[in-house]
């Protein structure tokens, strides 16, 4: 089991040591710990949300996702979800392997938004529905969809972000795989596909996520 703790702010502008330090693992023998920035897999910052893929000590065969999000300034993690260890799979993730990834499955995160987090061995993609107001940065670029959405992607320290609006709030599409392969999964995964099963997902209401 693991137990999500209160932690200090970071004065250095980096939040993963808290992160990961916000997370306790406590084993059926005894063992308590952490993860350490060793035990990380993959990370993907998203405005005021970091989404981190991490290695459970003494743990092989699963493995944590933590969802940290950014309110004024101060970082919480607000959702710990578990997941096997995708061993033997593909490496890469794109619209026509995705299906057989392992996945959180969709959730909704109090002051995040709506996630669903794919991992293969070396990749991790996530699904973002978020209210948060994204604009176009400098050196975005726009991409026309299969559905005739046109889309907006970024890329920055090994990260890409595809992103456009639905409704009133921004649907998001991010990992460190590829542009083509983000376009890919764009292409084929809609909101709707993707978060059919949350109740209520185009309005601003989020479900708990228990740990």
């Amino acid at each position: 089991m693991a137990v999500i703790q209160d932690i200090s702010p970071q004065s250095d502008g980096n939040p993963l040591p808290g992160i990961l330090h916000s997370v306790q693992w406590q084993l059926s023998d005894g063992f308590k710990g952490y993860s350490t920035p060793h035990d990380v897999v993959n990370q993907l910052r998203l405005p005021n949300v970091e989404v981190v893929r991490v290695r459970i000590p003494r743990v092989l065969k699963t493995e944590g996702v933590l969802v940290a999000g950014n309110q004024n300034g101060t970082w919480k993690t607000d959702a710990l979800l578990l997941l096997p260890s995708p061993e033997g799979q593909s490496p890469a993730l794109d619209g026509s392997s995705l299906s057989k990834a392992q996945t959180t499955g969709p959730v909704s995160v109090p002051n995040v938004g709506d996630v669903d987090i794919y991992v293969s061995t070396d990749e991790m993609v996530c699904f973002l529905m978020t209210s948060q107001s994204l604009s176009l940065s400098k050196g975005d670029s726009r991409v026309r969809l299969a559905s005739g959405v046109q889309a907006e992607l970024q890329s920055a320290h090994g990260v890409n972000r595809l992103s456009y609006p639905y409704g009133s709030r921004t649907f998001l599409v991010v990992g460190n795989a590829a542009p083509s392969q983000l376009v890919s999964i764009a292409n084929r995964y809609t909101p709707d596909r993707v978060f059919f099963s949350l109740e209520g997902h185009e309005g601003d209401g989020h479900v708990g996520v228990g740990t």
